[in-house]
Protein backbone atom coordinates (compact mmCIF):
# COMPACT_ATOMS: atom_id res chain seq x y z
CA UNK A 1 0.00 0.00 0.00
CA UNK A 2 1.44 3.32 -1.09
CA UNK A 3 1.90 5.95 1.60
CA UNK A 4 0.47 9.41 1.13
CA UNK A 5 2.90 11.90 -0.43
CA UNK A 6 4.52 14.47 1.80
CA UNK A 7 3.06 17.95 1.49
CA UNK A 8 4.45 21.23 2.85
CA UNK A 9 2.32 23.34 5.14
CA UNK A 10 1.35 25.87 2.50
CA UNK A 11 -0.01 25.43 -1.01
CA UNK A 12 2.12 28.42 -2.08
CA UNK A 13 5.25 26.69 -0.77
CA UNK A 14 4.27 23.55 -2.72
CA UNK A 15 4.04 25.56 -5.95
CA UNK A 16 7.38 27.28 -5.26
CA UNK A 17 9.06 23.94 -4.46
CA UNK A 18 7.61 22.44 -7.63
CA UNK A 19 8.97 25.28 -9.75
CA UNK A 20 12.34 25.06 -8.00
CA UNK A 21 12.64 21.30 -8.51
CA UNK A 22 11.69 21.67 -12.18
CA UNK A 23 14.35 24.37 -12.63
CA UNK A 24 17.14 22.25 -11.04
CA UNK A 25 17.59 19.66 -13.86
CA UNK A 26 17.24 22.34 -16.52
CA UNK A 27 19.73 24.63 -14.80
CA UNK A 28 22.18 21.78 -14.15
CA UNK A 29 21.92 20.69 -17.76
CA UNK A 30 22.51 24.24 -18.95
CA UNK A 31 25.50 24.70 -16.63
CA UNK A 32 26.97 21.37 -17.74
CA UNK A 33 26.48 22.31 -21.40
CA UNK A 34 28.17 25.68 -20.86
CA UNK A 35 31.07 23.98 -19.04
CA UNK A 36 31.52 21.41 -21.79
CA UNK A 37 31.35 24.04 -24.52
CA UNK A 38 33.87 26.18 -22.68
CA UNK A 39 36.21 23.19 -22.54
CA UNK A 40 35.80 22.57 -26.26
CA UNK A 41 36.39 26.23 -27.06
CA UNK A 42 39.49 26.31 -24.84
CA UNK A 43 40.84 23.14 -26.46
CA UNK A 44 40.21 24.55 -29.91
CA UNK A 45 41.91 27.82 -28.97
CA UNK A 46 44.98 26.01 -27.63
CA UNK A 47 45.09 23.79 -30.69
CA UNK A 48 44.91 26.75 -33.03
CA UNK A 49 47.64 28.59 -31.14
CA UNK A 50 49.91 25.53 -30.91
CA UNK A 51 49.40 24.37 -34.49
CA UNK A 52 50.14 27.83 -35.88
CA UNK A 53 53.24 28.16 -33.69
CA UNK A 54 54.56 24.72 -34.67
CA UNK A 55 53.95 25.31 -38.38
CA UNK A 56 55.61 28.73 -38.19
CA UNK A 57 58.63 27.48 -36.24
CA UNK A 58 59.18 24.47 -38.52
CA UNK A 59 59.08 26.69 -41.58
CA UNK A 60 61.55 29.06 -39.90
CA UNK A 61 63.87 26.06 -39.23
CA UNK A 62 63.84 25.19 -42.93
CA UNK A 63 64.70 28.82 -43.67
CA UNK A 64 67.36 28.86 -40.92
CA UNK A 65 69.07 25.79 -42.43
CA UNK A 66 69.29 27.63 -45.74
CA UNK A 67 70.54 30.75 -43.94
CA UNK A 68 73.21 28.64 -42.17
CA UNK A 69 74.41 27.25 -45.53
CA UNK A 70 74.61 30.73 -47.04
CA UNK A 71 76.47 32.18 -44.04
CA UNK A 72 78.98 29.25 -44.11
CA UNK A 73 79.50 29.72 -47.83
CA UNK A 74 80.19 33.44 -47.43
CA UNK A 75 82.69 32.81 -44.64
CA UNK A 76 84.67 29.94 -46.21
CA UNK A 77 84.42 30.66 -49.91
CA UNK A 78 85.20 34.37 -49.53
CA UNK A 79 87.54 33.58 -46.62
CA UNK A 80 86.51 36.80 -44.96
CA UNK A 81 86.62 36.83 -41.16
CA UNK A 82 83.99 39.55 -41.07
CA UNK A 83 81.37 36.89 -41.91
CA UNK A 84 82.25 34.81 -38.85
CA UNK A 85 79.80 36.53 -36.50
CA UNK A 86 77.00 36.08 -39.06
CA UNK A 87 77.80 32.35 -39.27
CA UNK A 88 77.73 31.98 -35.46
CA UNK A 89 74.47 33.97 -35.28
CA UNK A 90 72.82 31.75 -37.93
CA UNK A 91 73.71 28.62 -36.01
CA UNK A 92 72.60 30.12 -32.68
CA UNK A 93 69.23 31.04 -34.20
CA UNK A 94 68.84 27.54 -35.62
CA UNK A 95 69.76 25.95 -32.28
CA UNK A 96 67.35 28.24 -30.39
CA UNK A 97 64.52 27.41 -32.81
CA UNK A 98 65.18 23.69 -32.45
CA UNK A 99 65.18 23.99 -28.66
CA UNK A 100 61.88 25.94 -28.71
CA UNK A 101 60.29 23.44 -31.05
CA UNK A 102 61.37 20.61 -28.75
CA UNK A 103 58.90 21.91 -26.13
CA UNK A 104 56.02 22.14 -28.62
CA UNK A 105 56.14 18.85 -30.48
CA UNK A 106 54.21 15.94 -28.98
CA UNK A 107 54.28 13.52 -31.89
CA UNK A 108 56.94 10.82 -31.41
CA UNK A 109 57.97 10.72 -35.08
CA UNK A 110 58.40 14.47 -35.22
CA UNK A 111 60.44 14.48 -32.03
CA UNK A 112 62.72 11.75 -33.43
CA UNK A 113 63.23 13.77 -36.59
CA UNK A 114 63.85 16.88 -34.51
CA UNK A 115 66.52 15.06 -32.47
CA UNK A 116 68.20 13.92 -35.71
CA UNK A 117 68.13 17.48 -37.02
CA UNK A 118 69.66 18.80 -33.80
CA UNK A 119 72.47 16.20 -33.86
CA UNK A 120 73.32 16.68 -37.54
CA UNK A 121 73.26 20.46 -37.30
CA UNK A 122 75.67 20.27 -34.35
CA UNK A 123 77.98 17.95 -36.33
CA UNK A 124 77.84 20.14 -39.42
CA UNK A 125 78.51 23.32 -37.46
CA UNK A 126 81.60 21.83 -35.90
CA UNK A 127 82.91 21.39 -39.47
CA UNK A 128 82.06 24.91 -40.71
CA UNK A 129 82.31 27.02 -37.57
CA UNK A 130 84.60 30.10 -37.72
CA UNK A 131 88.26 29.41 -37.21
CA UNK A 132 90.21 27.81 -40.04
CA UNK A 133 88.99 28.58 -43.53
CA UNK A 134 87.95 25.70 -45.80
CA UNK A 135 88.97 25.87 -49.43
CA UNK A 136 86.43 25.53 -52.19
CA UNK A 137 86.80 21.79 -52.60
CA UNK A 138 86.58 21.14 -48.89
CA UNK A 139 83.46 23.29 -48.56
CA UNK A 140 81.67 21.78 -51.59
CA UNK A 141 82.46 18.37 -50.18
CA UNK A 142 79.98 19.29 -47.43
CA UNK A 143 77.13 19.88 -49.92
CA UNK A 144 75.64 16.38 -49.38
CA UNK A 145 75.65 17.06 -45.64
CA UNK A 146 73.81 20.35 -46.17
CA UNK A 147 71.36 18.59 -48.54
CA UNK A 148 70.76 15.91 -45.95
CA UNK A 149 70.12 18.60 -43.34
CA UNK A 150 67.66 20.26 -45.72
CA UNK A 151 65.91 16.92 -46.28
CA UNK A 152 65.60 16.30 -42.56
CA UNK A 153 64.17 19.82 -42.06
CA UNK A 154 61.62 19.30 -44.85
CA UNK A 155 60.74 15.89 -43.41
CA UNK A 156 60.15 17.57 -40.05
CA UNK A 157 57.86 20.08 -41.78
CA UNK A 158 55.83 17.29 -43.41
CA UNK A 159 55.62 15.34 -40.13
CA UNK A 160 54.58 18.46 -38.21
CA UNK A 161 51.84 19.16 -40.75
CA UNK A 162 50.66 15.54 -40.48
CA UNK A 163 50.64 15.78 -36.67
CA UNK A 164 48.59 18.96 -36.90
CA UNK A 165 46.11 17.19 -39.18
CA UNK A 166 45.83 14.28 -36.74
CA UNK A 167 45.26 16.66 -33.87
CA UNK A 168 42.64 18.46 -35.94
CA UNK A 169 40.85 15.16 -36.58
CA UNK A 170 41.06 14.33 -32.88
CA UNK A 171 39.60 17.74 -32.10
CA UNK A 172 36.76 17.14 -34.55
CA UNK A 173 36.14 13.79 -32.86
CA UNK A 174 36.02 15.54 -29.50
CA UNK A 175 33.54 18.07 -30.85
CA UNK A 176 31.34 15.29 -32.24
CA UNK A 177 31.53 13.38 -28.94
CA UNK A 178 30.63 16.56 -27.07
CA UNK A 179 27.71 17.13 -29.41
CA UNK A 180 26.46 13.57 -28.81
CA UNK A 181 26.93 14.02 -25.07
CA UNK A 182 24.88 17.20 -25.07
CA UNK A 183 22.15 15.52 -27.13
CA UNK A 184 22.04 12.57 -24.71
CA UNK A 185 21.94 15.00 -21.81
CA UNK A 186 19.05 16.89 -23.38
CA UNK A 187 17.19 13.66 -24.16
CA UNK A 188 17.68 12.55 -20.55
CA UNK A 189 16.60 15.89 -19.11
CA UNK A 190 13.39 16.13 -21.17
CA UNK A 191 11.72 12.96 -19.79
CA UNK A 192 13.11 13.69 -16.32
CA UNK A 193 11.63 17.19 -16.39
CA UNK A 194 8.34 15.88 -17.76
CA UNK A 195 8.26 13.19 -15.05
CA UNK A 196 8.88 15.75 -12.33
CA UNK A 197 6.27 18.05 -13.87
CA UNK A 198 3.77 15.17 -13.91
CA UNK A 199 4.51 14.28 -10.28
CA UNK A 200 4.12 17.84 -9.05
CA UNK A 201 1.07 18.40 -11.25
CA UNK A 202 -0.50 15.35 -9.63
CA UNK A 203 0.46 16.62 -6.17
CA UNK A 204 -1.00 20.05 -6.93
CA UNK A 205 -4.14 18.84 -8.72
CA UNK A 206 -4.93 16.04 -6.26
CA UNK A 207 -6.16 18.22 -3.38
CA UNK A 208 -7.86 20.55 -5.86
CA UNK A 209 -9.77 17.63 -7.38
CA UNK A 210 -10.67 16.41 -3.89
CA UNK A 211 -12.06 19.86 -3.07
CA UNK A 212 -13.94 19.89 -6.36
CA UNK A 213 -15.44 16.46 -5.62
CA UNK A 214 -16.53 17.62 -2.16
CA UNK A 215 -18.11 20.78 -3.54
CA UNK A 216 -19.89 18.82 -6.27
CA UNK A 217 -21.20 16.40 -3.66
CA UNK A 218 -22.63 19.30 -1.66
CA UNK A 219 -24.00 20.85 -4.85
CA UNK A 220 -25.90 17.63 -5.53
CA UNK A 221 -27.48 17.81 -2.07
CA UNK A 222 -25.51 14.72 -1.00
CA UNK A 223 -24.83 15.31 2.69
CA UNK A 224 -22.98 12.08 3.39
CA UNK A 225 -19.50 12.40 5.00
CA UNK A 226 -17.02 13.93 2.59
CA UNK A 227 -13.84 12.06 1.59
CA UNK A 228 -10.74 13.11 3.50
CA UNK A 229 -8.62 15.74 1.78
CA UNK A 230 -4.84 15.31 1.80
CA UNK A 231 -2.47 18.07 0.83
CA UNK A 232 -0.90 21.23 2.22
CA UNK A 233 -2.16 22.32 5.60
CA UNK A 234 -4.11 25.28 4.26
CA UNK A 235 -5.93 23.02 1.76
CA UNK A 236 -6.67 20.51 4.55
CA UNK A 237 -8.08 23.35 6.65
CA UNK A 238 -10.25 24.40 3.72
CA UNK A 239 -11.51 20.82 3.46
CA UNK A 240 -12.43 20.90 7.14
CA UNK A 241 -14.35 24.12 6.58
CA UNK A 242 -16.24 22.48 3.71
CA UNK A 243 -17.05 19.51 5.95
CA UNK A 244 -18.25 21.93 8.63
CA UNK A 245 -20.48 23.48 5.96
CA UNK A 246 -21.77 19.97 5.11
CA UNK A 247 -22.60 19.31 8.74
CA UNK A 248 -24.33 22.66 8.98
CA UNK A 249 -26.37 21.95 5.85
CA UNK A 250 -27.20 18.50 7.18
CA UNK A 251 -28.42 20.01 10.44
CA UNK A 252 -30.53 22.55 8.54
CA UNK A 253 -31.91 19.79 6.32
CA UNK A 254 -32.89 17.74 9.34
CA UNK A 255 -34.53 20.77 10.90
CA UNK A 256 -36.44 21.39 7.69
CA UNK A 257 -37.61 17.78 7.50
CA UNK A 258 -38.67 17.81 11.14
CA UNK A 259 -40.58 21.01 10.49
CA UNK A 260 -42.28 19.46 7.44
CA UNK A 261 -43.23 16.35 9.39
CA UNK A 262 -44.62 18.32 12.29
CA UNK A 263 -46.52 20.75 10.11
CA UNK A 264 -47.87 17.96 7.91
CA UNK A 265 -49.12 15.93 10.85
CA UNK A 266 -50.49 19.01 12.56
CA UNK A 267 -52.44 19.91 9.43
CA UNK A 268 -53.86 16.44 8.90
CA UNK A 269 -56.19 16.57 11.91
CA UNK A 270 -57.92 19.89 11.14
CA UNK A 271 -57.96 18.98 7.45
CA UNK A 272 -59.74 15.69 8.26
CA UNK A 273 -62.35 17.65 10.23
CA UNK A 274 -62.69 20.13 7.38
CA UNK A 275 -63.18 17.39 4.81
CA UNK A 276 -65.66 15.58 7.02
CA UNK A 277 -67.66 18.80 7.41
CA UNK A 278 -67.57 19.45 3.66
CA UNK A 279 -68.78 15.88 3.08
CA UNK A 280 -71.64 16.37 5.51
CA UNK A 281 -72.64 19.59 3.77
CA UNK A 282 -72.44 17.83 0.41
CA UNK A 283 -74.69 15.05 1.66
CA UNK A 284 -77.18 17.77 2.80
CA UNK A 285 -77.32 16.32 6.31
CA UNK A 286 -77.48 19.86 7.65
CA UNK A 287 -80.25 20.85 5.27
CA UNK A 288 -80.88 21.17 1.59
CA UNK A 289 -78.54 23.34 -0.52
CA UNK A 290 -79.42 25.68 -3.30
CA UNK A 291 -77.33 25.58 -6.51
CA UNK A 292 -75.02 28.41 -5.41
CA UNK A 293 -74.36 26.76 -2.06
CA UNK A 294 -73.69 23.42 -3.77
CA UNK A 295 -71.15 25.17 -6.02
CA UNK A 296 -69.38 26.63 -2.98
CA UNK A 297 -69.32 23.20 -1.31
CA UNK A 298 -67.79 21.76 -4.48
CA UNK A 299 -65.08 24.41 -4.44
CA UNK A 300 -64.38 23.65 -0.78
CA UNK A 301 -64.22 19.92 -1.49
CA UNK A 302 -61.79 20.42 -4.42
CA UNK A 303 -59.59 22.74 -2.37
CA UNK A 304 -59.50 20.35 0.57
CA UNK A 305 -58.54 17.44 -1.74
CA UNK A 306 -55.74 19.54 -3.25
CA UNK A 307 -54.52 20.49 0.21
CA UNK A 308 -54.67 16.85 1.29
CA UNK A 309 -52.52 15.82 -1.71
CA UNK A 310 -49.92 18.44 -0.91
CA UNK A 311 -49.77 17.37 2.72
CA UNK A 312 -49.40 13.74 1.63
CA UNK A 313 -46.59 14.78 -0.72
CA UNK A 314 -44.83 16.49 2.17
CA UNK A 315 -45.19 13.43 4.40
CA UNK A 316 -44.08 11.08 1.63
CA UNK A 317 -41.03 13.18 0.71
CA UNK A 318 -39.90 13.63 4.31
CA UNK A 319 -40.24 9.90 4.97
CA UNK A 320 -38.24 9.06 1.83
CA UNK A 321 -35.42 11.39 2.80
CA UNK A 322 -35.44 10.18 6.42
CA UNK A 323 -35.53 6.49 5.59
CA UNK A 324 -33.83 5.57 2.29
CA UNK A 325 -34.35 1.84 2.84
CA UNK A 326 -36.12 0.50 -0.29
CA UNK A 327 -39.49 -1.17 0.11
CA UNK A 328 -39.76 -4.89 -0.72
CA UNK A 329 -39.88 -5.18 -4.50
CA UNK A 330 -41.85 -7.70 -6.55
CA UNK A 331 -42.42 -8.09 -10.28
CA UNK A 332 -45.01 -5.54 -11.40
CA UNK A 333 -46.79 -5.23 -14.71
CA UNK A 334 -46.11 -1.70 -15.93
CA UNK A 335 -49.43 -1.68 -17.80
CA UNK A 336 -51.45 -2.48 -14.65
CA UNK A 337 -49.74 0.28 -12.66
CA UNK A 338 -50.27 2.76 -15.50
CA UNK A 339 -53.97 1.86 -15.78
CA UNK A 340 -54.44 2.49 -12.06
CA UNK A 341 -52.79 5.90 -12.39
CA UNK A 342 -54.76 6.80 -15.52
CA UNK A 343 -57.96 5.98 -13.72
CA UNK A 344 -57.14 8.68 -11.17
CA UNK A 345 -56.12 11.10 -13.92
CA UNK A 346 -59.05 10.28 -16.21
CA UNK A 347 -61.07 13.43 -15.45
CA UNK A 348 -58.16 15.77 -16.26
CA UNK A 349 -57.27 13.77 -19.40
CA UNK A 350 -60.85 13.79 -20.74
CA UNK A 351 -61.37 17.44 -19.88
CA UNK A 352 -58.34 18.51 -21.91
CA UNK A 353 -58.73 15.78 -24.60
CA UNK A 354 -55.23 14.40 -23.98
CA UNK A 355 -54.30 10.95 -25.32
CA UNK A 356 -51.81 8.62 -23.66
CA UNK A 357 -49.75 6.36 -25.96
CA UNK A 358 -47.93 3.30 -24.62
CA UNK A 359 -45.02 1.24 -26.01
CA UNK A 360 -44.03 -1.51 -23.60
CA UNK A 361 -40.99 -3.39 -24.92
CA UNK A 362 -40.23 -4.24 -21.26
CA UNK A 363 -43.63 -4.87 -19.66
CA UNK A 364 -42.35 -5.97 -16.21
CA UNK A 365 -40.57 -3.94 -13.55
CA UNK A 366 -39.15 -5.13 -10.24
CA UNK A 367 -40.61 -2.58 -7.82
CA UNK A 368 -42.96 -1.95 -4.94
CA UNK A 369 -46.42 -1.34 -6.37
CA UNK A 370 -47.21 1.79 -4.38
CA UNK A 371 -43.82 3.30 -5.18
CA UNK A 372 -44.24 2.57 -8.89
CA UNK A 373 -47.68 4.16 -8.97
CA UNK A 374 -46.37 7.20 -7.08
CA UNK A 375 -43.63 7.72 -9.67
CA UNK A 376 -46.01 7.34 -12.61
CA UNK A 377 -48.68 9.48 -10.95
CA UNK A 378 -46.29 12.40 -10.37
CA UNK A 379 -44.83 12.24 -13.88
CA UNK A 380 -48.26 11.95 -15.55
CA UNK A 381 -49.66 14.76 -13.40
CA UNK A 382 -46.76 16.91 -14.51
CA UNK A 383 -47.26 15.93 -18.17
CA UNK A 384 -51.01 16.62 -18.03
CA UNK A 385 -50.37 19.96 -16.36
CA UNK A 386 -48.06 21.20 -19.13
CA UNK A 387 -49.60 19.49 -22.17
CA UNK A 388 -51.63 21.63 -24.58
CA UNK A 389 -55.29 20.98 -25.36
CA UNK A 390 -55.62 17.85 -27.52
CA UNK A 391 -51.99 16.92 -26.90
CA UNK A 392 -50.40 13.50 -26.55
CA UNK A 393 -48.37 11.82 -23.80
CA UNK A 394 -45.98 8.91 -24.45
CA UNK A 395 -45.18 6.22 -21.88
CA UNK A 396 -42.54 3.83 -23.19
CA UNK A 397 -40.34 1.12 -21.69
CA UNK A 398 -37.38 -0.81 -23.11
CA UNK A 399 -34.53 -2.95 -21.77
CA UNK A 400 -31.13 -1.16 -22.01
CA UNK A 401 -27.83 -2.58 -20.70
CA UNK A 402 -29.19 -4.51 -17.74
CA UNK A 403 -31.80 -1.89 -16.78
CA UNK A 404 -35.33 -1.01 -17.76
CA UNK A 405 -35.71 2.49 -19.16
CA UNK A 406 -39.12 4.11 -18.82
CA UNK A 407 -39.86 7.24 -20.83
CA UNK A 408 -42.62 9.74 -20.04
CA UNK A 409 -42.83 12.42 -22.72
CA UNK A 410 -45.25 15.26 -23.43
CA UNK A 411 -45.77 18.06 -25.95
CA UNK A 412 -45.64 20.98 -23.52
CA UNK A 413 -43.41 24.03 -23.67
CA UNK A 414 -40.26 22.15 -22.67
CA UNK A 415 -37.82 22.78 -19.83
CA UNK A 416 -35.17 25.51 -20.30
CA UNK A 417 -31.56 24.35 -20.13
CA UNK A 418 -30.89 26.63 -17.16
CA UNK A 419 -33.60 24.89 -15.10
CA UNK A 420 -32.83 21.25 -15.94
CA UNK A 421 -30.26 20.91 -13.16
CA UNK A 422 -32.74 22.18 -10.54
CA UNK A 423 -36.12 20.70 -11.41
CA UNK A 424 -35.56 17.74 -9.06
CA UNK A 425 -34.86 20.01 -6.10
CA UNK A 426 -37.67 20.10 -3.52
CA UNK A 427 -40.10 23.04 -3.85
CA UNK A 428 -38.49 24.26 -7.07
CA UNK A 429 -40.95 25.46 -9.69
CA UNK A 430 -39.91 26.57 -13.14
CA UNK A 431 -40.68 29.92 -14.70
CA UNK A 432 -42.93 28.40 -17.38
CA UNK A 433 -46.12 27.63 -15.47
CA UNK A 434 -49.51 27.22 -17.18
CA UNK A 435 -51.73 30.20 -16.40
CA UNK A 436 -54.88 28.11 -16.01
CA UNK A 437 -53.46 25.61 -13.51
CA UNK A 438 -53.00 26.07 -9.79
CA UNK A 439 -49.28 25.98 -8.90
CA UNK A 440 -48.24 22.75 -7.18
CA UNK A 441 -45.99 22.16 -4.20
CA UNK A 442 -42.83 21.54 -6.24
CA UNK A 443 -42.32 18.13 -4.61
CA UNK A 444 -43.54 15.81 -7.37
CA UNK A 445 -40.26 15.46 -9.26
CA UNK A 446 -38.29 15.37 -6.00
CA UNK A 447 -40.41 12.38 -4.90
CA UNK A 448 -39.72 10.72 -8.28
CA UNK A 449 -35.98 11.17 -7.89
CA UNK A 450 -35.89 9.92 -4.28
CA UNK A 451 -37.99 6.89 -5.27
CA UNK A 452 -35.60 5.98 -8.07
CA UNK A 453 -32.47 6.56 -5.99
CA UNK A 454 -33.87 4.34 -3.23
CA UNK A 455 -33.98 1.33 -5.61
CA UNK A 456 -30.66 2.09 -7.35
CA UNK A 457 -32.16 3.80 -10.37
CA UNK A 458 -32.02 7.31 -11.75
CA UNK A 459 -34.13 9.92 -13.54
CA UNK A 460 -33.05 12.66 -15.92
CA UNK A 461 -34.40 15.05 -18.53
CA UNK A 462 -33.38 14.19 -22.09
CA UNK A 463 -34.09 15.50 -25.58
CA UNK A 464 -36.17 13.22 -27.76
CA UNK A 465 -37.72 15.02 -30.73
CA UNK A 466 -40.54 15.50 -31.61
CA UNK A 467 -41.46 15.45 -27.90
CA UNK A 468 -40.69 18.70 -26.13
CA UNK A 469 -40.13 17.23 -22.64
CA UNK A 470 -38.96 13.70 -21.85
CA UNK A 471 -38.16 12.14 -18.49
CA UNK A 472 -36.01 8.99 -18.73
CA UNK A 473 -36.18 6.63 -15.73
CA UNK A 474 -33.52 3.93 -15.32
CA UNK A 475 -35.06 1.10 -13.30
CA UNK A 476 -33.24 -2.07 -12.23
CA UNK A 477 -34.31 -4.91 -14.51
CA UNK A 478 -36.31 -7.87 -13.19
CA UNK A 479 -34.37 -11.16 -13.72
CA UNK A 480 -36.74 -13.67 -12.15
CA UNK A 481 -39.40 -15.91 -13.77
CA UNK A 482 -42.35 -14.13 -15.32
CA UNK A 483 -45.65 -15.18 -13.75
CA UNK A 484 -48.08 -12.28 -14.10
CA UNK A 485 -51.68 -11.92 -15.08
CA UNK A 486 -53.00 -8.60 -16.27
CA UNK A 487 -55.97 -7.30 -14.29
CA UNK A 488 -58.76 -5.67 -16.15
Amino acid sequence: MLSAPYYPRSFTILVIVAMGVLIVPLASGLINAVHVLQGVVETQRQFTHTSLAVTRDVRQIVESVSQLQRAAGQYHLLQDAEFGPALRQSFDELRAQLSQLDTQLTDSRSRTTLATLQARSQTLYRQVRPGEFLDSDQFHALDPTFDDLHDVARTLLVQADAAVQRELQALEGTVQATRRRLIVLALALIPLTLLLAAVFSWMINRPIKQLKTSIQQLGQADLRPLPAISGPQDIVELGREIDWLRQRLQALEEQKLRFLRHVSHELKTPLASLREGVALLGDELAGSLNPRQRSIVGIMDSGSRDLQKRIEDLIRYSSMVRDATPSPATPQALGDALDAVLARQRLALDTRHIEVETQFDAPVLHAERGQLETVLDNLLSNAVKFSPEGGRILVKSAPVDGTIEVWVCDQGGGIPEAERSRIFEPFFQGARQPASVVRGSGLGLSIVRESLLAVGGNVEVVDRPPWSTCFRLSWPAYRGPLNLTRTE
